[in-house]
């Protein structure tokens, strides 16, 4: 015996024939495990009661149902650590306002309590290293310090008692031993005026004083 139309219903509906009439009926949202397991019901009720569907493959469509359910706790967990890092991110570059951040160069500002710092980065060992600080406009000389017996590497120097006007000071490094004058870069600590965080891939971007941006993987240092 055959039957042909059960309730207004042809044979069995698949699962997938009727998502897609459920597609086709509303284009503005995505399925979920409810609209899964609305589906998978009301294919079990109209089901044709002369060719169920094998336990087989009710089992395969609840464990779809599974997967999808799987899938829309795995985005929402997703979706909660991101919100979680961004805000992190966020509290992480507003307290970076201004410190200072290392960068390479010779003009530094003094803070508020009169430091102005930085780091001489000697190749070789030196017998004798001498720091100058001027004003960067006038040229006039505003303090110096003499180190010895320096080895190669970076070497941390600063000065506590600079004018806290504001005015831009330059400092050289000056290095010798036995062999004669050596070569001395420097770096000095600029004030970050301002900070951004890239809401894709989460770097910074800081603005840095007298120095302009700088992506924060190339800061080092901060004081």
């Amino acid at each position: 015996m055959s039957v042909g139309n059960i309730g207004g219903y042809s044979g069995l509906r698949s699962t997938s024939d009727m998502a897609a009439t459920n597609a086709t009926s509303s284009k503005t949202a995505d399925m979920g495990s409810g609209d899964f397991l609305t589906l998978l019901t009301t294919q079990l009720q109209n089901q044709d009661p002369f060719q169920p569907m094998e336990n087989g493959e009710f089992l395969g469509q609840l464990a779809q149902m599974s997967t999808v359910r799987g899938i829309d706790d795995l985005n929402a967990t997703l979706s909660t650590m991101a919100t979680q890092m961004s805000g992190s991110l966020i509290s992480q570059a507003s307290g970076m306002l201004g410190q200072g951040a290392l960068v390479t160069g010779s003009l530094a500002r003094p803070d508020e309590q009169g430091t102005v710092a930085g780091r001489a980065n000697l190749e070789e060992y030196a017998d004798t290293m001498v720091i100058e600080y001027t004003d960067a406009e006038t040229g006039d000389v505003l303090h110096s310090q003499s180190l010895t017996d320096q080895y190669a590497g970076p070497v941390e120097f600063s000065w506590d008692g600079a004018p806290t006007d504001g005015r831009q000071i330059r400092i050289k490094v000056t290095a010798a031993n036995a062999d004669g004058t050596l070569d001395a870069s420097t770096q000095v600590y600029a004030r970050i005026e301002g900070v951004e965080v890239d809401s894709v891939s989460g770097e910074m971007t800081l603005q840095i004083q007298d120095y302009g941006a700088f992506l924060g993987s190339e800061i080092t240092a901060l004081r």
